[in-house]
């Protein structure tokens, strides 16, 4: 279905068949009629190239409201699945009274979760009645010589930008994970902030709350015996002149925070939290260029099984935080209300999402099942 529209190979870095697709399900007090709905996402495709050919909707009325765990809600999304001719992309309105919830599954390999969240306020915009979408752009810049160190293998660069190669995977299931949640109220969060940011002024709530789940969950057994793995997933759209705004594709990339075994264990919260800023201002288009020559150096060499065996360091003893807090919910307003309430249900080994849930911010991170439980 998708022969016809080029991809990159970053397009296919969390594609793979160990890598479930995006979904994110959003919760409304009430929602449009269904008709509404589907006019307006009429609407607003043209806007997507990679999109046009690959979105189902479905709108299913009476559904009974699902309990707040993870598996429960599982069954308010139609879940993208790999073949040919399938939908990669999926939008299920599940409809309790006179609101419900809109679960939206999509594949990795048309784009992150900026892009996702682009695409439906595109959508909401056209319900309301709102001029069409412009077109986006799914072109990415052209790669520079010398991306890559050539002084260097392949594997090291990947260890440096912080991936490996790992075996060929399994295909993975929800069962596989555990969720962590942890709820950190406002005056929780500004109490961490003040304590930080007495002895590093420059840090930001982000920093810190990332330097506390680091805290919480680096491995012990581990220290001062393995590589530290913390990453924190960035969003290239927001380096100036590299990509446009609204980038339909793969821009929000791991970036590794440089810590020794020792520093890993013995750095304080505001001097991890401040390694962390340290690391996120640094980012450039140098950064995400190397990324761009890896993926595509691992695909010409060992084609799109090399890729499909590429995975973040972090899930093996580290952890990978990704911070979609920063979504603007009220962007995703159909003309019946913004979301009240947003949940992601996507596990990946040591990934944490922080999440928005009124006045706290809530971690949702996914650990890999103890075997035997």
């Amino acid at each position: 279905m998708m022969d016809s529209l080029s991809h990159s190979a970053l397009d296919g870095l969390f594609a793979g068949p160990d890598d479930l697709p995006i979904e994110f399900a959003f919760f409304y007090e009430r929602l449009p009629e269904a008709e509404l709905l589907a006019e307006g996402l009429a609407r607003t495709l043209p806007a997507f190239p990679r999109l046009q050919a690959a979105v189902s909707l479905r709108d299913v009325p009476g559904v009974e409201l699902p309990s707040d765990d993870k598996v429960s809600r599982a069954g308010l999304f139609d879940v993208v699945e790999p073949g040919p001719g399938r939908p990669l992309c999926r939008l299920k309105v599940s409809r309790f009274g006179a609101g419900g919830c809109l679960g939206a599954s999509m594949s990795h390999v048309l784009g992150d979760g900026v892009s996702l969240v682009g695409f439906l306020s595109a959508w909401a915009r056209s319900v309301r009645g709102q001029a069409p979408a412009a077109p986006v752009s799914s072109e990415l810049p052209t790669l520079p010589a010398g991306a890559l160190d050539g002084s260097r293998s392949l594997e090291e660069e990947l260890g440096r930008a912080g991936f490996r190669l790992g075996p060929p995977p399994p295909h993975r299931r929800r069962e596989d994970f555990t969720w962590d949640i942890r709820r950190f109220s406002r005056e929780e969060v500004e109490a961490l902030v003040r304590e930080a940011r007495a002895s590093q002024p420059q840090v930001t709530s982000a920093d810190v709350l990332a330097a506390f789940l680091w805290r919480l969950y680096h491995p012990p057994v581990l220290e001062g015996t393995a590589e530290p793995e913390l990453g924190i997933v960035f969003d290239f759209r927001r380096i100036p002149g590299l990509l446009p705004a609204s980038y339909f594709g793969t821009a929000g990339l791991p970036l590794r925070v440089p810590l020794s075994p020792r520093e890993a264990s013995t750095l304080s919260l505001p001097e991890l939290a401040a390694r962390i800023r340290a690391r996120l201002q640094s980012a450039s288009a140098t950064d995400f260029f190397r990324y761009h020559a890896l993926m595509e150096e691992v695909r010409r060499t060992q084609g799109q099984e090399g890729l499909d065996r590429l995975n973040a360091s972090a899930e093996d003893h580290g952890l990978l935080i990704n911070n979609i807090s920063r979504f603007d919910l009220s962007l995703l307003d159909f003309g019946t209300g913004a979301p009240h309430t947003f949940d992601v249900l996507t596990p990946k080994s040591r990934m944490c999402f922080i999440v928005t849930r009124g006045d706290s911010l809530e971690a949702h991170t996914s650990l890999p099942r103890a075997s035997g439980s």
